[in-house]
């Protein structure tokens, strides 16, 4: 699209109207940069929950007599005297139940879609996404595409619109909370899985579910859509709402359409027009564990639609190491091995940190208490136990009650404090054995998101190693 269409949806979609920026963190000022560009006398509301929002905004933009401010407990009020609101992902629906509020709403990622949908390539799922992105991105690089990565990964997709030519091919890893509101969908879309998460801040499971389909739900003929057929969750979905899109299945089986899957060592993908053969691309992948697996495969399939050599695929794909926090060998310390998988914050991602890493001795689980259903985690912990668990915070707390008796309960290791727990892994984790942080909980009550307990944790571990 040419820089002057961008230009005329700007001007079209909102000139002559005020628009609300409701949540003005990260993507909130891109939305602000990206309208003060294309409209720049358009009225706008900066409404935030922050009370030093207008400060904040005056720190970073300088003044705007065109700019009206709504900060703190008062950030909801002008809601209805606005004409569109933009919404910022980390706004929760449920604070806004008005029909005559939510129907104004939209959101940058819808507004990137209506502009670039035909050249975008989505990606959402509970786990997997940002890996999945950060892989599928270098396949095109390395293919030689002109290509962008942004979204969730951390780069609100209007800022890099001066980048865009026809050609450009736009990798966005899309979460749930950019996509509970969309009406559009990309062209290409991958749907990994869908497990419980961020039930905080939806009215139920069901309307989680709802939001992450939506990367589909909105497809036209001759899109395509890349979903997991190990998901019977997502087969349900697709059953209440079928999407106009050709279906290409991660795992397929013989009556899928379209697919991808690993026949013993070798990668069988099939796009509908017949299939072809990576030979020992299941076996040389460099990723450990089946869900990362599911990762590559899906954006390998992502890579074929878009016709890239399946050599490019394979060297990509050998060579790829991921990314922090997820199973992170961290290093050795007095003998013992440590791991960080602090982007494991539901009980399904721990399981399969422990299924890549059988012989973990010490596990670190919880931090804050998102009320997730972790039966499935203790049962697994009762068939497959850890010698050394160590549960922090309300949700490691939980965690313990669910799997101890009244005796174990009391001899467990339980910690309110995050330093505690890790000191107390690196003193008993024995030498050759492995510490694994896959804490199955969020981390907001300890930290800023879980990219910074990763950091602590990796940080006690060198610090400790370097004193010893």
């Amino acid at each position: 699209m040419s820089k002057p269409h961008i230009q005329e949806y700007f001007q079209t979609k909102f000139t002559g109207k005020t628009i609300c920026l409701l949540g003005f963190g990260r993507e909130g000022k891109s939305s602000y940069r990206a309208l003060r560009k294309f409209v720049p006398d358009l009225t706008l509301v900066v409404s935030d929950s922050n009370p030093h929002c207008r400060n904040e905004f005056a720190n970073e933009f300088g003044a705007d007599p065109n700019v009206y401010f709504y900060c703190g407990e008062e950030f909801l009020k002008p809601l209805t005297q606005c004409d569109i609101i933009i919404k910022s992902p980390g706004v929760s629906l449920k604070v806004l139940v008005k029909p005559d509020i939510t129907s104004k709403i939209t959101s940058q990622s819808e507004m990137f879609l209506e502009l670039f949908r035909d050249q975008v390539i989505g990606v959402t799922g509970t786990k997997g996404k940002s890996t999945t992105v950060s892989l599928l991105y270098n396949i095109f690089k390395n293919s030689g595409r002109d290509v962008l990565l942004g979204g969730n990964i951390g780069v609100p997709p209007l800022d890099f619109l001066d980048q865009i030519n026809p050609e450009t091919l736009l990798v966005f890893e899309m979460s749930s909370h950019q996509l509970e509101n969309i009406r559009v969908s990309p062209k290409v879309a991958v749907l990994l899985n869908i497990f419980q998460e961020h039930l905080d801040h939806y009215e139920s499971y069901r309307h989680y579910q709802l939001a992450k389909f939506n990367i589909a739900r909105w497809q036209k003929p001759g899109d395509i859509f890349i979903f997991n057929g190990m998901s019977e969750l997502i087969r349900k979905l697709l059953s209440e709402y079928d999407t106009a899109s050709l279906k290409m299945v991660i795992h397929c089986n013989p009556n899928d359409e379209a697919g991808i899957h690993c026949k013993c060592d070798d990668l069988i993908i099939d796009d509908g027009r017949g299939e072809i053969c990576i030979e020992k691309f299941c076996s040389e992948k460099k990723l450990p564990g089946e869900h990362n697996l599911t990762n590559i495969l899906a954006a390998a399939m992502a890579a074929y639609t878009k016709r890239v050599d399946p050599v490019v695929i394979r060297k990509t794909t050998e060579t790829f190491e991921g990314l922090p926090h997820r199973l992170e060998y961290i290093g050795a310390r007095n003998g013992a091995r440590f791991y960080n998988d602090s982007i494991s914050t539901i009980p399904e991602s721990t399981i399969e940190a422990l299924k890549t890493l059988p012989d973990v001795h010490t596990l670190l689980l919880g931090g804050f208490d998102r009320g997730v259903d972790y039966s499935l985690l203790v049962s697994y912990l009762k068939d497959h136990p850890v010698k050394k668990t160590l549960f922090i915070g309300k949700a490691g707390r939980r965690i313990a009650n669910e799997l101890l008796n009244a005796d174990d309960l009391d001899k467990a290791f339980i910690f309110q404090d995050f330093e505690s727990a890790v000191n107390t892994a690196m003193s008993i984790t024995p030498a050759g054995a492995i510490c694994l942080l896959s804490p199955a909980a969020a981390s907001y009550d300890m930290f800023k998101n879980f990219e910074h307990r990763g950091e602590k944790f990796r940080q006690m571990i060198f610090e400790s190693d370097a004193s010893a």
